[in-house]
């Protein structure tokens, strides 16, 4: 079951066996830096997600996910078929390549803009509602708002919306999770992600909840951003640089499991898709003059 950043902060207190306000923002700290070490020392593929955006006639560039650290990739499905587009890495080339606007419903590259953040797709999509998914890296944020758990909740069997009574749910809680509380095992033991809040009393999870609940108590949290199991690494590291001036032998054995939980992490995490596709470049000095189609692409 996935471990919320509240209560992982009441373990470090706990286990600490210091209650204080200094000290829990000390477990705070701590916990997020860990987060932020654990994600940026390996190219994890938990750490992974899409967002899927319909074409617009004539419209080049499209807004990056609000959680997008790194843009990873952009396919386009039409006809059937799914095209992988070929990432553009520098402003020149992208500039020389649209110097003649061409329009097609198969674009073959694209590129992100580092002025507008924006990315742009080549050739401009010419028709409204083709599909296209963008690949990438989520964000790394610090963690720090408080469990809410305000009035209930009320959702039916295989659906994806929530309501709420006497809930003042608000777009900040957008990533965020919710758990319900239920007798049924599928529903009151698992986290749902929330993807979106229309206003204070209706939201939707990514997932479709298996079973119906009425009038229940819930919990929207912020998870520790890690696979089940290893969600108790950030404790293990803000215990044993808790521990480092106090208890050498404690500070120790917190580090030891710290290290061991990453070493597994890494050696546990999948990575299926690796291999198959590789990032492409369209060399400098492109000739406007040239058919964009028949441009050379290195790898």
């Amino acid at each position: 079951m996935a471990k919320s950043f509240n209560q992982t902060i009441t373990d470090f207190t706990t286990i600490s066996h210091d209650g204080s306000a200094d000290n829990i923002a000390l477990g705070k700290s701590l916990v997020n830096i860990c987060i932020k070490k654990v994600l940026s020392s390996s190219n994890f593929t938990f750490n992974k997600d899409s967002k899927t955006y319909a074409s617009v006639a004539e419209q080049q560039y499209y807004n990056p996910p609000y959680n997008a650290d790194k843009m990873e990739y952009v396919n386009v499905y039409y006809g059937g078929v799914w095209y992988s587009l070929k990432e553009v890495r520098d402003g020149k080339s992208w500039r020389i390549l649209n110097n003649v606007a061409v329009y097609s419903d198969v674009p073959q590259y694209w590129y992100i803009s580092n002025r507008t953040h924006k990315f742009g797709i080549f050739p401009i999509p010419a028709s409204d509602d083709t599909v296209i998914k963008a690949g990438f890296t989520k964000k790394t944020r610090d963690l720090s708002v408080a469990d809410y758990t305000t009035g209930t909740v009320t959702n039916t069997a295989d659906s994806t919306a929530i309501v709420g009574t006497l809930t003042v749910w608000n777009k900040k809680m957008i990533g965020r999770s919710i758990k319900i509380t239920s007798a049924d095992t599928i529903v009151g033991d698992y986290w749902f992600e929330i993807t979106a809040v229309t206003d204070a009393t209706h939201l939707t999870v990514r997932e479709e909840i298996p079973a119906a609940v009425a009038g229940a108590s819930y919990t929207i949290a912020e998870l520790i951003p890690l696979p089940d199991g290893y969600d108790d690494i950030p404790l293990w590291y803000a215990l044993s640089v808790y521990f480092q001036t106090r208890e050498k032998d404690l500070s120790a054995m917190w580090r030891g499991e710290y290290l061991v939980g990453i070493d597994d992490l890494k050696s546990n995490d999948s990575r299926s898709a690796v291999g198959i596709l590789k990032k492409q470049g369209i060399v400098s000095g492109l000739d406007p003059n040239v058919n964009p189609w028949a441009i050379e692409i290195t790898e």
